[in-house]
């Protein structure tokens, strides 16, 4: 069983601000994935892990430090948003090039290319140089450069970016199980939910080059150790600031008897951010007035955008609301309260 283990992982562009600060984690054998927004620091972290620029800290392969190892000598692999390929060149080049690096015997590398390409649609087209190429072939060309390749740690970064929604979907159920069986460890990087939670329960959620949480997908919306953990996983939610008391949470001057757990007391009397979704707020007799602002239909029920004071949340309501209505909401259900400096979670779960 393969294991790759990164600790106290940091990475600084040109001696500046860290981009990867201080990430301890473990990939095991099979599909891991990395989930996180635009400049969560996905693609440098898996750079570093790969070896493709410094960094400080340990990697370790099957318990080995690696630092000194080349990148020959790995047997990593990486698969860019670019594709890296030879424009001008022949997708069977393309195709065979990594093989060819390795010695690969001419004969055996064309048997194997041809064998492999049917799985990719490149067989028509295996000839064809990779300008005349559609982005469909291109991602398939680069994936199956990797799937003849073979290596031990695969690394993915966010390659299906580049095609439409339905493309990408495709490509993503076709040929990332069939990837997954060619290395002992796949690591894939995700800007989409629906992506990272079809894949795996352990799902590691990074931004800005932290490693905030790792784990499933309810996980972050049930307890979610960061608010941007909690807003990446859960539709229709918003953060509005509140004071804890100590029977309950004040809201827009208005107190709502909540039962929770702090981590700390010294939170009590103090101000907070409370999250919220579109299901802990409902049409009430008791609570505070917000003026709809927006309407959405969210499968088979309608979502309303309310505003107070400068701030917008969303509210499900089957009942049938005007834009330009004031209304009377109240908190239902058991809301997330964070620190408002750092954002992380103050309840305990």
């Amino acid at each position: 069983m393969s294991k790759l283990e990164c600790i106290d992982l940091n990475v600084q562009y040109f001696g500046h601000d860290a981009v990867i600060s201080g990430v301890t984690t473990t990939f095991s054998d099979g599909i891991n994935v990395i989930y996180c927004g635009k400049q969560g620091g996905k693609t440098s972290f898996l750079k570093a892990l790969s070896g493709v620029i410094p960094s400080s800290g340990k990697i370790l392969f099957d318990g080995v430090d690696i630092a000194s190892t080349s990148l020959k000598d790995r047997d990593f692999q990486m698969l860019f948003d670019d594709y890296a390929l030879f424009n001008r060149r022949s997708a069977r080049y393309n195709a065979e090039y990594p093989l060819k690096l390795r010695k690969t015997p001419k004969s055996e590398r064309k048997n194997l290319v041809e064998e492999a390409a049917p799985l990719f649609d490149l067989d028509l087209m295996i000839d064809a140089p990779v300008y005349r190429l559609n982005e469909w072939h291109k991602i398939s060309l680069v994936l199956l450069r990797a799937y003849l390749r073979k290596p031990k740690v695969l690394f993915i970064d966010n390659i299906f970016s580049k095609l439409d929604p339905q493309s990408r979907k495709d490509a993503f159920l076709r040929y990332i199980p069939l990837l997954a069986k060619r290395c002992d460890i796949m690591i894939y990087a995700t800007d989409l939910v629906c992506e990272a939670a079809a894949l795996t329960d352990q799902i590691k959620f990074m931004s800005y080059g932290y490693l905030l949480q790792e784990g499933s997908a309810s996980d972050f919306t049930n307890k979610p150790a960061c608010l941007s953990a909690l807003f990446a996983f859960e539709d229709y939610s918003a953060g509005l600031p509140c004071v804890i008391e100590s029977d309950g949470v004040c809201l827009f001057n208005k107190l709502f008897p909540l039962e929770f757990t702090l981590i700390s007391d010294e939170y009590r009397g103090k101000e907070a951010i409370i999250a919220i979704s579109s299901k802990h707020v409902g049409v009430s007799e008791e609570g505070f007035t917000a003026l709809v602002t927006g309407k959405y239909l969210n499968g088979d029920q309608f979502v309303y955008q309310l505003s107070r004071d400068g701030f917008s949340f969303y509210m499900a309501c089957e009942r049938a609301l005007i834009v330009g209505d004031e209304v009377v909401v109240g908190i239902k259900g058991l809301p997330k309260l964070f620190d408002p400096i750092n954002e992380r979670a103050i309840m305990r779960y």
